[in-house]
């Protein structure tokens, strides 16, 4: 199951500021709330008191007849009505008012009253005019008359308090709500009052770039706690640059310097295939050598464009022609074709935008890619849609293995289908892709054979 969670901290701490105060808030209320009747209830009984103590004292000496008739002519609260009870809850006297055959008191709480003699106040609720239901609250004495315990039950009405109980729960229903909203509202300026050295401090960081180096986060009026978090990050960011440094000069120097002897080496084989005349046993060798150097020399130019992709140098603006591109690319690797007996196609063309030394590397590298893998052709496709420019590599060869497809252009990813791995040829080429604003992708053809497709903006 998703849960849907506010997305961001400032949101978070909002919400928990507003989910507190409606908590506290509604404890706060019902508190308030059962604070206020327990208190109009005490205020109804204390003017019940007086009333139920002259009428016991009345009931005692005269009998329980003397409360057979209006109430209200003995004490106010003028709308009081009175009960004398037995022990058993049976009505013996009654004032007059409507529904005073009910006693006013269960059998059981008659019985409690008339046996302890404790004073008991409890609400009930009594039919009306309207045929509906009134409240009252009701005070319970026991009176001993005759020889006798007798319940003496006074009564008055409790609209009153009801109504104003009613209005204490709308207050609390509607003020409630207000508070909790105007606190998550107040939380949510104060939390972005807070966060804002954040904000520039995350904004500050989308600054940084690998091209400008020695840039670093600055910070001003966040409190000591993100001054050192920025001191940190500083810090590191430091070492980072330090460590990409050391990573891109020693990736550099050793391109460098592994051209020179490698060219030296490979003009020497190709002079000494040259002249190995009809010994095809020595020429096999040597062509065994020079695709293993020519491999030696592809993996030090890529690793010249890896040091030039961490420091940012592999894009640029100038106009660049594919097909000639292509061409170079092709008579580049057109002596592993030929030993392969691999036919190479090519065409269409297209101007794009961008480093032609990198753009060349991208397109030999998947050349390179595509005659390793073909068994006997491979086309190079090139097309303008409006904006952009499409150049597909197609070969005829197995395709690329399921389980190795999602992962094509990761560095080194091993190929277990044709005993190897992809090598950095197939990384650094989507890493010149993202450089000019473009893309790669790869796929199988139905047909048999892979198709990889580099996507560029056009000129």
């Amino acid at each position: 199951m998703v849960r849907n969670r506010p997305r961001t901290l400032r949101s978070r701490l909002a919400l928990i500021f507003g989910l507190t105060t409606t908590i506290v808030a509604a404890g706060f209320g019902a508190l308030l709330l059962h604070q206020a009747r327990r208190q109009l209830a005490n205020a109804i009984d204390e003017g019940l008191v007086p009333v139920a103590t002259e009428l016991a004292a009345r009931v005692a000496a005269e009998g329980p007849g003397v409360i057979s008739g209006p109430v209200a002519e003995l004490h106010p609260p003028s709308d009081t009505i009175a009960q004398v009870l037995a022990a058993d809850g049976r009505i013996l006297a009654t004032s007059h008012y409507l529904g005073d055959d009910r006693p006013l008191l269960p059998a059981a709480s008659a019985a409690t009253v008339a046996g302890s003699g404790r004073r008991v106040g409890r609400r009930v609720s009594l039919v009306n005019a309207g045929g509906g239901t009134a409240p009252v609250r009701v005070m319970a004495l026991r009176v001993t008359t005759g020889n006798r315990p007798v319940v003496l039950a006074t009564a008055t009405s409790f609209d009153e308090p009801r109504r104003l109980e009613s209005d204490l729960e709308r207050a609390l229903a509607v003020g409630l709500p207000i508070l909790a909203a105007a606190v998550a509202l107040g939380g949510w300026l104060v939390t972005g009052a807070m966060f804002r050295p954040v904000q520039s401090m995350i904004e500050g960081a989308d600054t940084i770039s690998a091209r400008e180096p020695g840039e670093r986060l600055e910070i001003t009026g966040g409190g000591a706690e993100l001054l050192a978090l920025a001191t940190r990050l500083n810090a590191m960011l430091e070492r980072i640059e330090d460590a990409a440094a050391r990573e891109r000069a020693f990736l550099d120097d050793a391109s460098h310097e592994l051209r020179t002897p490698i060219s030296i080496v490979r003009g020497e084989l190709e002079l000494a295939r040259g002249q190995a005349g009809t010994d095809a046993d020595l020429r096999g060798a040597l062509d065994s050598v020079l695709d293993e150097v020519e491999r030696l020399e592809r993996l030090a130019h890529n690793l010249l464009v890896m040091a030039r992709s961490r420091s940012g140098t592999l894009g640029g603006d100038t106009p660049v022609d594919l097909e000639t591109l292509v061409q170079r690319a092709v008579r580049a690797i057109s002596r592993r074709a030929e030993n392969r007996h691999v036919q190479i196609r090519c065409q269409g063309n297209a101007v794009v935008n961008g480093d032609e030394s990198s753009l060349q590397r991208a397109v030999l590298n998947l050349l390179d890619n595509a005659v390793r893998y073909a068994e006997s052709e491979v086309t190079v496709t090139v097309d303008e849609h409006r904006s952009l420019v499409d150049l597909s590599v197609v070969d005829d060869g197995p395709g690329f293995q399921a389980t190795v497809l999602p992962r094509a252009f990761e560095r080194f990813t091993r190929d277990p289908g044709h005993g190897g791995g992809m090598g950095l040829g197939l990384a650094i080429t989507a890493t010149i892709a993202a450089a000019h604003g473009g893309h790669i992708s790869a796929v199988n053809r139905p047909g048999g054979g892979a198709e990889v497709r580099l996507r560029l903006p056009a000129a």
